[in-house]
């Protein structure tokens, strides 16, 4: 029995798993778009291409083409180029991972995102630029080098990394006796704990200057 299935108008697949990603999205389920698809349900491939998205939660990855495998745990792996790439996905702190690249691998297993070929990520105001760049959705750290097997150095790394909130200049203290009494009953009570502000998710991701990245928006 053939268990292709040659669909020629909007492809939509719903893989609900249990694997692993950005915490918020964990629990929901995965929605793959396409315009055309080729899906053999036996061994868990599906062929995509026009238009092609892949959503979960706030993750979202569009593209040309691309291939994605379902594991028998139900989780998956995504193969996705041309267009180009464009990935995005909020993180634990409120802010938003955004990347670009020629093409790209993504495991929601592990969380992992590849973007590979002129590829640029930010990460909240930080920007990375390489040939590579391999980002963790669950603990948002990222690695940025020239090829995957490290056997390549060519134009090597760039970071951009945002000015820093100058420190505000102290006032002068009279030196009083009242003033050092005061000194030694703060010195005496033990200091406030500090209190973390809130985490603010914005709904959107931010625009930038790369037209590539509307593409995901």
């Amino acid at each position: 029995m053939n268990n292709k299935l040659l669909v020629a108008s909007i492809a939509v697949l719903v893989l609900c798993a249990n694997a692993l990603a950005e915490n918020a999205d964990r629990s929901k389920e995965t929605v793959v778009q396409a315009i055309t698809g080729e899906f053999d349900h036996g061994a868990g491939v599906y062929v995509i291409t026009k238009d092609v998205t892949i959503s979960q939660g706030t993750l979202k990855i569009t593209s040309n083409k691309g291939t994605v495998t379902r594991r028998p745990n139900g989780s998956y792996q995504s193969s996705l180029m041309g267009g180009p790439v464009c990935f995005r996905q909020r993180t634990e702190k409120g802010d938003w991972a955004q990347g670009i690249a020629d093409r790209a691998e993504h495991d929601n297993a592990t969380g992992i995102v590849e973007l590979i070929g002129n590829a640029k990520l930010f990460v909240g105001d930080n920007e990375e630029r390489a040939n590579y760049i391999v980002y963790n959705t669950q603990t948002s750290k990222a690695e940025a080098r020239e090829s995957k097997d490290r056997k390549t150095e060519g134009r090597g790394v760039t970071f951009v990394l945002p000015p820093g909130e100058p420190d505000a200049p102290a006032a002068p203290i009279a030196a009083t006796a009242a003033t050092d009494a005061a000194s030694s009953d703060a010195a005496a009570t033990p200091p406030a704990k500090a209190v973390k502000p809130p985490i603010v998710k914005t709904p959107n991701p931010p625009k930038r200057n790369e037209p590539a990245f509307s593409r995901c928006a």
